[in-house]
């Protein structure tokens, strides 16, 4: 059963390295199982035991059912996350030029063709560099943007279609 009231330093401690030795490998199967890439698999259960250290939730027993099925969450979601900024990257590329094969590429293994993209997307109108920005390259919700630029959730979304076509267009002139 988890605690409202925080236990001591120690007994955070204690709880977290029992999930690690309880936890790490069923988290990381989790994981990959989720985003079919063991480097990303391991980062998920990496970001995940963050987490949870930074959470407030605490169990008295660390191999609780409830605590199991509370860590299983937590890795989904870290799994979720890493896979949604691996979908925003590869959509990005993606639509710049229709013949890439996503799943081979990413920034780090083209660093040129992202240093094309970047400054593509520095030309960009301020309206659309936002929103640009905080989907695709600070990973922000729709949502999120929405309420940063105090814009709809439509026009979030209508800019960022915009912005991909005056991309996309830009992208096959400089090719």
């Amino acid at each position: 059963m988890h605690r409202e009231k925080e236990p001591d330093r120690k007994a955070r401690i204690a709880f977290i390295e029992n999930c690690y030795q309880l936890y790490e490998q069923k988290m990381y199967q989790a994981a990959r199982r989720i985003l079919n890439d063991s480097p990303r698999a391991e980062d998920a259960v990496q970001d995940a035991f963050l987490k949870l250290m930074k959470g407030r939730i605490y169990f008295e027993d660390a191999a609780s059912e409830d605590c199991k099925k509370y860590i299983i969450t937590v890795i989904r979601h870290s799994a979720i996350d890493i896979y949604n900024r691996k979908k925003k990257e590869q959509e990005l590329l993606c639509f710049l030029d229709e013949k890439t094969d996503a799943d081979r590429l990413s920034f780090q293994e083209n660093r040129e063709e992202a240093i094309d993209i970047k400054e593509l997307i520095s030309d960009l109108q301020p309206r659309y560099y936002e929103v640009v920005e905080c989907l695709a390259i600070k990973n922000l919700s729709v949502r999120e943007t929405s309420g940063k630029l105090g814009i709809s959730e439509e026009n979030v979304r209508k800019r960022f279609e915009r912005a991909k076509k005056i991309l996309k267009k830009a992208w096959k002139i400089s090719a």
